[in-house]
C-alpha cells in the first residue's frame, strides 16, 4: 500500500499560513515565550561565564515560577490540539473552517486529550527511569555500583522500548480527536494502524522529523551568526528579545506543520486502506 508523501507535506506545508491559525497560536506561544524569557533573564542571565555561578542562588526561585509556566502551557497546548487537530481535518478534506468554530471540539475532546498524553508521558516517563536511576547512583557518595548496572540496563531496555512505543502511537491524539474514541482506544487504533503500514509509517516519521528540523535549523541562523560573531546577546535585551521572536515565528509554524502532517498521513492511510 503506497501513499503520496508528496500530497501529504504540501498540504502540510501550506495549512500554517491561514490567517486565522497562524495568529492565534503565534499569539499564545508569544505570552509563554516573553514570560519564560523574562524569567530566564532575570534569575539565571548570561551563564556562559563559567567563573560566575551566582545564578545558582536563583535557580530554586526561578524553578517556582516556570514550573508553574510550564504546566500552564501544558494545558492551554492540549486545550488547543483538539481545535487545531479539527480544523486541519477539514483543511485536508478540501474545506474551510474558522478556527473559532473548531472550539467546540476542545471542550469536548480536552479531557480524553489530556487523559492520552497522562497515558503517553507515564509509558515514556517509565522507559526513561533508568537514566534517572543512573544519575541518582552517580552522584552519591560513594557512588553505587550496583544501581548504576541496574540503571544502565534499565535505560538501554527503556529506550528501545520507548521508540517502538513512541512509534506506534504517534497518531493516538489524532483517533482521539477525528474519530472521538476514548484514550485507551485511541492509543489501540494507533497501535494496530502503525503496526499494519510499518514501512510508510517509518518513511512519514523519517521525512517528518527531516523536515522539522530543516526548518528549525532555518530559524536558529540569526542567533547562531550574531552568537559567532558578537557573542552570546546579553540577557533581558532587545538583542535577546528580538532572537525569542524569531524563534516564536519559527516555532508556531513547526506545531502547526506537525498537527497538519499528523491529519495528513491519517487521512492518506485511511484512503489507501479504502
Amino acid at each position: 500500500m503506497r501513499v503520496n508523501f508528496s500530497k501529504i507535506f504540501g498540504l502540510s506545508f501550506r495549512y500554517p499560513f491561514q490567517r486565522d491559525v497562524y495568529l492565534l497560536l503565534f499569539a499564545v506561544n508569544m505570552v509563554f515565550a516573553i514570560a519564560g524569557w523574562f524569567l530566564n533573564g532575570y534569575f539565571i542571565g548570561d551563564v556562559t561565564n563559567l567563573e560566575n555561578l551566582a545564578f545558582l542562588d536563583n535557580f530554586i526561585p526561578f524553578l517556582a515560577y516556570a514550573i508553574p509556566l510550564t504546566i500552564a502551557g501544558w494545558l492551554v497546548m492540549i486545550f488547543l490540539v483538539p481545535a487545531y487537530f479539527d480544523n486541519a481535518t477539514h483543511f485536508h478534506q478540501g474545506k474551510r473552517k474558522a478556527l473559532a468554530e473548531s472550539f467546540a471540539v476542545s471542550k469536548k475532546r480536552f479531557l480524553p486529550v489530556l487523559a492520552v498524553f497522562i497515558i503517553l508521558g507515564l509509558v515514556v516517563l517509565a522507559c526513561l527511569g533508568g537514566l534517572i536511576l543512573s544519575a541518582a547512583s552517580v552522584f552519591s557518595s560513594p557512588i553505587d555500583f550496583t544501581l548504576l548496572m541496574i540503571g544502565g540496563l534499565w535505560s538501554i531496555i527503556g529506550i528501545i522500548v520507548g521508540i517502538v512505543f513512541v512509534f506506534m502511537t504517534f497518531l493516538s491524539l489524532v483517533f482521539c480527536v477525528v474519530e472521538k474514541a476514548r484514550p485507551l482506544e485511541s492509543i489501540k487504533k494507533s497501535w494496530k494502524t502503525a503496526g499494519k503500514n510499518k514501512v510508510n509509517t517509518l518513511l512519514f516519521l523519517i521525512i517528518l522529523i527531516a523536515l522539522y528540523i530543516a526548518v528549525a535549523i532555518i530559524g536558529t541562523i540569526p542567533e547562531s551568526v550574531f552568537n559567532v560573531v558578537s557573542g552570546t546577546p546579553q540577557a533581558l535585551s532587545v538583542t535577546s528579545f528580538s532572537f525569542m521572536l524569531v524563534r516564536t515565528v519559527f516555532n508556531t509554524y513547526l506545531a502547526l506543520f506537525a498537527y497538519s502532517s499528523l491529519v495528513s498521513y491519517y487521512f492518506s492511510i485511511k484512503k489507501a486502506k479504502g
